[in-house]
């Protein structure tokens, strides 16, 4: 080639163009043209640095090499770029291949002349020290933007282990089949048969299933066993986008400050080709984008942003959606054509629930793994453990089962699984705000003496007996029953007080189940929780709790000595028994009916207990806080603190606290409740339980006038027919939560279709969001009856002492002070519930799919239950 059209190339280039005509003359003059065929190296991974390159025409690809000869194009350098002089700077072997993707052209200086006549021009030095600067820019904004993909190599995935989530012959480490080898299920064959089906063409498929269902796993097996089992892959979570970045990052940007950065300009299409790509959360995808990536499937080829070169598409491209089809559809985030395609080849990758045969098959596998993995011999379940495992309804599939299976065989002593090993529940994330209280010193003196919850617990207890015999055998004036006083004017709003400062604490002094717990000491029941009680628990608790509610409200157990008594001796009774035929505090975690309060209404609680689950699974091996030691019980509640992600299951007893030799457990205080919009197992017999408490308020509040009310209402519908009122009170109070139980669905229902969430998910995650409302009202109405009534525990005192008091009344706080925090406590539970149902909406929908005018319905929905509620206080 001429020595003009070199010096011609070198003026394109960013290092040249600035040189005067003799200097690119001289330049020209040093630097020889080599050609290379489509396909050949210029240099390979891990060569030495012999040269710098000038690209006069055709493209470079930089690729990098991987595990059994992949390779991935980690860049293009088209016309005017240049590569190799950071390994000839360095003096290092070279980092990436440079390889000719199509008829190409160089430039070539050698190291001598690189190093004397080039790097020895101040203007060529400057320009390429601004082009490293560059360089390395561009690679740090790209390593920032691809740090939470996923790729690689197949073995970056352990794929050869994981397969056998999905064969029907496992073995075990002899070569002998396991126990669990003949019973694969019909939907497990299914799965591999499509996966198989799948995997012998490159048409795009679509897999959708809940979370931990192996979506994942099973994109990577059809990768493996396609075409292009040796090219790369990559997991690409389309949230983790910016809609704007997004089709850059997909397609490539043709246009570039530098030719030197040409990195930019790759996308994902481009730099996997022949390999496989899978977009997870594929409902992300923006609508333009959705036609580009239509039109490059239907095309085989697309352009860069930018751009207008042709460039073909040959990777795999794999959907991944959590969302059911039919969500997908109703909510207009794709395109009909865009649906019709992943229809093509969909699967949906069934949960454990629905193809439980192959459970023993899994738990083997995980056994296995883990035994290995922490040099273990383990290679039994008791059967207990097994009928625990094969109980449980694992709600978050496989990701569950492998965290729980794991940490048996950590826990596990001897080549058996035990009862006490089996930790069922996904651990919690780290939270913020937080302040662990535990820092001081006092305070946690106080937790782990043995005077708490003793000490608090008698006293408690000494109150509580003085109440019941004054309900049964003091006066029948209310006004002058210090029991009235004690349980519904003082005890009772303090308990409602204790919910949002101090979570479940109450459940821990408790002393209605001292009765039941020293008969279970001479007893020594060792029955097990029966299932049923277990599965039903949620509505079990839920009942009761409408039930006593009924009795106290209908019945008027605040102004009637002896229904306020049979109330406390009915709970002490039930505890009693339970404690009797069955083993630990069952009553306490699944019946109790002030328990089902105390547990929704702890959770916007300001105080937490939760564990360091690092240090609970790396350094804690005895785990007493959960299990039983010297014949002293673990956790009453059933659960193991780095479990605990909500505060309904955490009683405040602090035995963990006293058993943890690793400081594990945290007392924090938070500022925001997190657990009202991150639950991982949200209940639906909650969110039941919340909307009828949100009815009852209204009757509870109201307290006498509510049978004035539902006089007046039975008198104006039916003139001249006696109706009892407790009928027909009670048809009003049952009538009231009917009624909100059916606003709330249909609200859901609504709320569902307009935002294109599944129903089933929102039906019970949205309930946590009107606790802190719900919760407000009551207190606002508990902090009246306080303020308003505590003045008659002395008077009251001094009619026990056969005194003769002066029952006068006197108030704590003026009406109009006592009306004003009312009033902020509804407005401030209002606004946290606002908050919960924001983060809710935005945890279903994602940051970028939220919009405001998804927040109108349930917001309306609480203003007009917070304005109602407001207007009786």
């Amino acid at each position: 080639m001429k020595q003009e059209n070199i010096a011609r190339i070198l003026k394109k280039s960013i290092l040249f163009q600035q040189l005067e005509q003799s200097q690119l003359q001289k330049a020209a003059a040093i630097g020889r043209v080599v050609t290379f065929r489509e396909g050949s190296y210029i240099y390979r991974q891990n060569d030495p640095g012999e040269g710098f390159y000038v690209v006069a025409a055709g493209d470079v690809a930089l690729v990098l090499s991987q595990e059994k000869g992949r390779e991935c194009v980690v860049s293009r350098i088209g016309p005017g770029g240049h590569f190799g002089e950071t390994s000839l700077i360095t003096g290092k072997p070279h980092s990436l291949g440079a390889k000719a993707s199509c008829d190409l052209i160089l430039v070539c200086f050698n190291r001598r002349v690189f190093y004397e006549d080039l790097l020895g021009d101040e203007l060529i030095r400057e320009r390429m020290n601004v082009a490293l600067a560059e360089r390395l820019r561009v690679s740090l904004r790209e390593q920032g933007d691809t740090s939470g993909h996923k790729g690689g190599s197949a073995g970056t995935f352990n794929a050869v282990d994981e397969h056998a989530l999905f064969e029907g012959a496992l073995t075990d480490d002899t070569g002998e089949k396991s126990l669990g080898a003949s019973r694969i299920s019909t939907t497990a064959k299914r799965t591999q048969s499509i996966t198989g089906l799948f995997a012998k063409n490159l048409d795009p498929v679509f897999l959708n299933g809940e979370s931990g269902t192996g979506k994942k796993f099973l994109a990577k097996q059809i990768h493996l066993q396609g075409v292009y089992a040796h090219g790369p892959y990559i997991e690409i979570d389309l949230r983790d986008l910016e809609e704007d970045v997004m089709a850059e990052k997909l397609f490539g940007n043709q246009q570039d400050a530098f030719p030197f950065t040409h990195a930019r300009q790759l996308g994902i299409f481009e730099q996997f080709g022949r390999g496989t790509v899978v977009l997870l959360n594929v409902e992300f995808l923006s609508l333009p984008l959705q036609q580009k990536l239509l039109k490059a499937i239907d095309a085989g080829s697309f352009t860069r942003i930018g751009g207008s070169r042709q460039i073909p598409f040959q990777c795999r491209v794999i959907f991944v959606s959590e969302e059911a089809t039919e969500n997908l559809i109703a909510s207009d985030t794709l395109l009909p054509r865009m649906i019709e395609v992943l229809q093509r080849q969909h699967y949906r990758v069934p949960p454990i629930r629905e193809h439980r045969r192959d459970l023993p098959r899994l738990i083997e596998h995980y056994l296995r793994r883990y035994s290995r993995e922490f040099g273990k011999n383990i290679h039994k379940i008791s059967p207990n453990s097994m009928g625990i495992l094969l109980n449980y309804d694992w709600p978050g599939n496989l990701t569950e089962l492998g965290s729980v299976i794991q940490r048996a065989v950590m826990l596990a002593q001897k080549n058996e699984i035990l009862t006490d090993q089996i930790l069922l529940g996904l651990p919690k994330t780290e939270g913020k705000w937080e302040f662990n209280i535990l820092r001081i010193p006092w305070v946690k003196g106080i937790l782990q003496s043995k005077v708490f919850p003793a000490f608090p617990r008698a006293v408690v207890g000494c109150i509580f007996l003085a109440a019941v015999l004054a309900l049964f055998f003091g006066p029948k004036n209310p006004e002058k029953n210090i029991g009235i006083t004690l349980s519904w004017i003082i005890g009772w709003p303090l308990l409602y007080f204790s919910f949002f400062f101090l979570a479940r604490l109450w459940c821990s002094v408790c002393t209605l189940a001292v009765p039941g717990r020293i008969a279970q000491s001479i007893v020594k029941p060792e029955r097990n929780t029966p299932e049923f009680i277990k599965k039903y628990s949620g509505w079990i608790m839920a009942s009761l709790c409408i039930l006593v509610l009924w009795v106290e409200i209908v019945f008027d157990a605040y102004n009637t000595p002896f229904i306020g008594g049979w109330v406390i001796v009915a709970v002490t009774l039930g505890s009693f028994i339970f404690s009797i035929i069955f083993k630990r505090r069952v009553w306490c975690r699944y019946v109790c009916p002030l328990g089902a309060i105390n547990a929704i209404f702890a959770m916007p609680s300001v105080l937490e207990l939760r564990a360091n689950r690092h240090l609970c699974l790396n350094r804690c091996r005895q785990h007493v806080c959960f299990g039983t030691e010297n014949e002293q019980e673990g956790c009453p509640m059933f659960r193991h603190p780095f479990l605990v992600d909500n505060n309904r299951d955490c009683i405040l007893c602090a035995k963990c606290i006293k058993s943890c030799k690793e400081n594990s457990i945290h007392l924090n205080l938070r500022l925001a409740p997190q657990e009202l919009w991150s639950l991982e197992t949200p209940r639906r017999p909650d969110s039941f339980l919340i909307v009828a408490l949100g009815a009852i308020f209204f009757p509870f509040a109201l307290q006498g006038n509510f049978f004035k009310m539902v006089g007046r209402g039975v008198g104006y519908l039916h003139p001249g027919f006696d109706i009892p009122i407790a009928v027909s009170a009670t048809l009003v109070f049952f009538g009231l939560i009917l009624l909100f139980e059916i606003g709330y669905g249909v609200m859901v229902a609504i709320q569902a279709r307009y935002t294109a969430v599944n129903k089933d998910v929102l039906l019970p995650l949205l309930g946590y969001g009107f606790i802190p409302l719900i919760l407000g009202c009551y207190l606002g109405v508990h902090f009246e009856l306080f303020v308003s009534g505590a003045w008659r525990i002395w008077p009251n005192f001094l009619d026990l002492m056969g005194l003769e008091p002066v029952y006068q009344a006197r108030r704590i706080l003026s009406p109009d002070t006592t009306a004003v925090l009312q009033a902020i406590t509804v407005l401030g539970g209002m606004l946290a519930s606002f908050y919960a149902i924001f983060r809710i909406m935005a945890r279903l929908k994602g940051s970028r799919k939220f919009s405001w005018k998804m927040l109108a319905l349930p917001y309306s929905f609480m203003i007009v239950l917070g304005g109602l509620s407001l207007s009786i206080i």
